[in-house]
């Protein structure tokens, strides 16, 4: 490739994904690019003398009549041959389009293209790292791209050219220093694209101009410059707006007064400054609609102004994301003087630059972590928190990032390389002065004193306050796993002498003594090991009764009092296993620290393993961990003990969890006095209007906490429909395949009377697996687009692309009864297969009900059907989330109409939607009218 090299972006529409199978072309579109210049383009339809499925004819808009009237690709291979003679192919996704025109071109009898090609997938991915997708027309959306026919080859040629043009500018501008280390790193990606970085770097070398003001270079690397928020000396005193008219005037035009939001702020603001409240806790159940963030943002920026700091604490990391990026920049709109906020989640969030630096000098088989070494270049150069989820990647994408994540500021030296500009510390200077510190509940149930004892004090918003409790036992639950402890044990033991690659013998071979502390660190390993083996044994003589074959996996409770026998009787062998761990730590130290003590150089493939190594020890650390909390007396007598075992493995394959049954008590001693009373709010706190629940989960007093529940500010009778379905005997159907064909049949009937964008909710995974492959035996898969938790891919994969479809049909379980915002066209219709109760089966659950039981409560109506009312009330809350939202939610349960506790479940649903009984045909019927008026 040269500089004034012409590329040839194309784009094809295709009848199907394999020429071997006798899919053809149906368009071809294409734009040549020159000096990053359109400089001219070519489109045409191909008839590909076969037919256009359905599905193609409504995802691209050609049909069958108009491609028979274009020419067949025989007639324009020679064009196409000499149009892309000469150039470079370029395409989104150039290992699709490029050898579908080679073996079209073929196919007639012409040879193959002699040409180079790049794919702007890759391109994107390395140049875009912070992209939330990177299909096209998301790209186009985000680089504001005019994009007007997706899936049409013209205008995707056009809109991908344009793309390549902007990556093309975004590359020459990337600092030397960083192409360096991209052209370096020799990356496998499509074709040649990788032969653009050196193109770059030469042209950059041949015309060097100056790093911009913004960035810095530090140890060979390129980092955007981080700078602490200069506060004004004396910041000024406002008064709060409390009235109507003094809301109006500070929100201007930036924000639309919404009378129960300014509600909310005046009962936080009135609350949090009379003295006879203060020490008094105060629940706000805000609906979708009221813009809660910026309802409790704005009153709590005023009351800060007294030197107060507020932590604010919410379900996810996603939502501090949103809280930072939403809620306080709009505030910051509006505010006379601006307020600074930080977001603080846990260490392996955040990028170690050192571990990455030093990642970069090994050679990488992987594609995968070479394309992230790559993106995290060019992301350092836009970054000022280092925060891994920027890349919109899960660890489970991307095992990577556990060699380059952050063990925490402790772990840091004064004289690592990167220590001034470790995004940590940076992180830790900015918590020390902002406003508002944004966190996620499990952060802040693990660094409780840490964050209430930055002031006196402070204040502490808990949003979506109905999770903190979920939360906390979701976390309490721990396994020892033998089998994931022991292989941790072989794999350590085999890198002291593995053949392949460098290992510790040999990397220590100089140190005296070396071979002797080596003998040492493999006994204490094989130690570690036969303990593990010891200690799983004996749990299974103790606890699991003889099996005979089977393959399921066993669950079987064990009460504490039996957990606490077991632990004095087996006393010994625990000690002697936390002794031989103890010792795999204390030879491993002593080597490393010897060989840092006696190298003036370490290389990078050397650092690396010592990094490996000690990060598999860390494997071992958790076991030994648990193993002492487990052996706390107090800690015990919270918890419900389990041992599951894998009968694959012949009482080889045993784990022991525990995890707390409730929250009774918890909050008050670890949590709410660290802080001034505390502001819970969420959308839906309240399974009722007098429900008990709310405040046993969050461990307060109703008669002591003020609460208030706001009303919804649309006009659901006008905007919704609730209907439940009569002949829906809910999941008490004498057999599974017959609940299966119940839900296709009424899927069916509903989606056909109302082709309106549809989230199906249900409670189980294989039920969505049974019902999405029934559902593809009926007409219903021949024109809309079925996706399915579980089957089609991740959450976030499966939302991007259901809010980009149209008339697409999604099936989800677990989180998607909640957190997602699907306004407007993007879900007019919400089907709940059955009434959200959780499964009595799990062990947590039979131990919290027989708790109650004990307490001489009704596990049922005191935690059963409460939990599954303020679910039902969430999965429907999905359904209305603007004042232009139109929609209908059908529930195929007739336990809401049939069981007086249905009745109960009704009262927690809005008063606006009295619900509409009848059969599957009777509510189809009403569905028509209703989406017709």
């Amino acid at each position: 490739m040269k500089p004034n090299t012409t590329y040839a972006v194309v784009d094809i529409e295709t009848t199907g994904t394999s020429v071997k199978d006798g899919d053809r072309i149906i368009q071809i579109g294409c734009a040549f690019v020159k000096n990053n210049k359109i400089i001219n383009t070519f489109a045409t339809d191909v008839n590909p003398l076969t037919t256009v499925p359905p599905v193609i004819e409504n995802l691209t808009g050609i049909s069958n009549a108009r491609v028979r009237k274009a020419p067949p690709f025989d007639d324009l291979a020679g064009t196409v041959y000499s149009l892309l003679q000469g150039t470079v192919f370029v395409a989104h996704n150039v290992n699709f389009d490029l050898p579908f025109i080679n073996a079209e071109l073929q196919r007639v009898g012409y040879p193959e293209l002699p040409i180079q090609a790049v794919d702007t997938v890759s391109l994107s991915q390395i140049l875009l790292p912070t992209a939330p997708s990177f299909r096209l027309r998301d790209l186009s959306s985000l680089l504001n791209i005019k994009h007007q026919h997706p899936h049409a080859a013209d205008s995707d040629a056009i809109a991908t050219a344009h793309l390549f043009i902007f990556l093309q500018q975004r590359l020459a501008h990337l600092p030397l220093i960083t192409l360096q280390a991209m052209v370096r790193l020799t990356p496998e990606l499509p074709r040649e694209t990788s032969e653009l970085f050196a193109l770059a770097l030469q042209q950059g070398k041949q015309h060097p101009t100056r790093l911009p003001k913004d960035l810095m270079i530090c140890n060979g690397l390129a980092l955007r410059k981080k700078s602490l928020p200069q506060h004004a000396e004396g910041r000024s005193q406002t008064r709060y707006p409390l009235t109507k008219k003094q809301k109006l005037q500070l929100f201007g035009d930036d924000l639309t007064y919404r009378p129960q939001q300014a509600r909310m702020m005046n009962q936080i603001y009135r609350h949090y400054t009379k003295k006879a409240d203060q020490s008094t806790p105060l629940m706000i159940e805000a609906p979708t609609g009221t813009g809660k963030t910026l309802g409790y943002l704005l009153p709590l920026a005023y009351l800060a102004q007294n030197e107060h700091q507020v932590i604010i604490s919410t379900a996810t990391t996603v939502l501090q994301n949103q809280l930072l990026t939403q809620g306080v920049q709009l505030l910051n709109v509006l505010l006379p003087t601006p307020v600074t906020a930080v977001v603080i989640k846990g260490n392996q969030h955040y990028i170690d630059l050192e571990r990455f630096n030093r990642g970069l000098a090994l050679h990488e088989h992987s594609k995968q972590t070479q394309l992230l070494k790559l993106r995290v270049l060019v992301w350092l150069t836009t970054t000022t928190t280092g925060d891994l989820d920027e890349l919109h990647l899960s660890t489970y994408q991307a095992p990577y990032f556990s060699e380059i994540a952050h063990h925490g500021v402790a772990a840091l030296k004064a004289d690592d390389p990167f220590f001034k500009e470790d995004f940590l510390r940076f992180r830790d200077q900015l918590t020390a002065q902002a406003t508002f510190i944004i966190t996620n509940h499990a952060y802040l149930m693990r660094h409780v004193a840490q964050l209430g004892s930055r002031q006196q004090q402070p204040l502490l918003v808990l949003d979506e306050a109905q999770h903190l409790a979920d939360g906390v036992l979701r976390e309490s639950r721990q396994r020892f796993d033998f089998n994931f402890y022991m292989a941790a044990c072989h794999s350590l033991t085999s890198r002291i002498d593995q053949e392949h690659g460098l290992n510790l013998r040999s990397l220590f071979a100089e140190q005296p003594q070396a071979d002797y502390r080596l003998q040492l660190l493999d006994n204490s390993l094989n130690d570690t090991d036969l303990h593990l083996q010891q200690l799983q044994a004996a749990l299974a003589r103790t606890f699991v009764p003889k099996q005979k074959g089977g393959s399921q996996p066993l669950e079987y409770a064990i009460t504490t009092e039996a957990v606490t026998q077991f632990f004095a009787e087996n006393n010994t062998l625990v000690r002697q296993l936390q002794t031989a761990i103890e010792n795999c730590f204390l030879q491993f130290q002593q080597l490393n620290e010897q060989y840092q003590h006696d190298q003036t150089e370490i290389l990078p493939a050397e650092q690396h393993v010592l990094d490996d190594f000690y990060n598999r020890l860390q494997t071992l650390r958790q076991a030994y961990d648990l193993l002492q909390t487990w052996l706390i007396p107090a800690t015990r007598e919270q918890r419900v003990f389990w041992v599951s075992l894998n009968q694959w493995h012949d009482r080889g394959s045993l784990t022991i969890a525990g995890s707390l049954i409730d929250t009774k008590g918890y909050f008050k001693a670890q949590l709410y006095p660290y802080f001034s009373a505390p502001l819970f709010t969420g959308a839906t706190l309240f399974a009722t209007g007098k429900s008990q629940y709310v405040y046993d989960q969050l461990d307060l007093d109703p008669t002591t906490t003020e609460h208030h529940q706001l009303s919804t500010p649309f006009d659901l009778q006008k905007q919704a429909r609730l209907m439940i379905a009569t002949d829906a005997r809910g999941p008490e159907q004498p057999s599974g395949k017959q609940r299966v064909s119940y839900l296709t049949h009424a899927i069916s009937e509903i989606v056909n009377a109302a082709p309106k964008q549809t989230l199906i909710l249900f409670n189980s995974l294989s039920m969505i697996e049974a019902v999405f492959y029934s559902l593809h035996q009926t007409n219903v898969s021949a024109d809309r687009e079925i996706l399915a938790q579980g089957v089609n891919g991740s959450r976030e994969k499966l939302l991007r692309r259901f809010m980009q479809g149209n008339n697409a049909i999604l099936l989800g379980a677990a989180s998607f009864w909640e957190g997602i915002d699907l306004p407007q066209e993007q879900l007019e219709l919400l089907i709940v297969t059955q009434l959200p109760f959780e499964s009595p089966d799990q062990t947590t659950t039979k131990a919290r009900y027989q708790q109650l039981r004990q307490a001489q409560l009704n596990p049922f109506y005191n935690e059963a059907l409460p939990k599954a009312a303020l679910k039902l009330r969430q999965g429907i809350g999905r359904l209305i989330r603007t004042e232009q939202d139109t929609g209908a939610a059908i529930i195929l349960d007739d336990r809401l109409a049939t069981k007086r506790y249905g009745k109960t479940i009704l009262k927690a649903l809005p008063k606006a939607l009295p619900p509409f009984e009848g059969s599957v045909s009777e509510i189809t019927t009403e569905l028509s009218n209703f989406f017709q008026n």
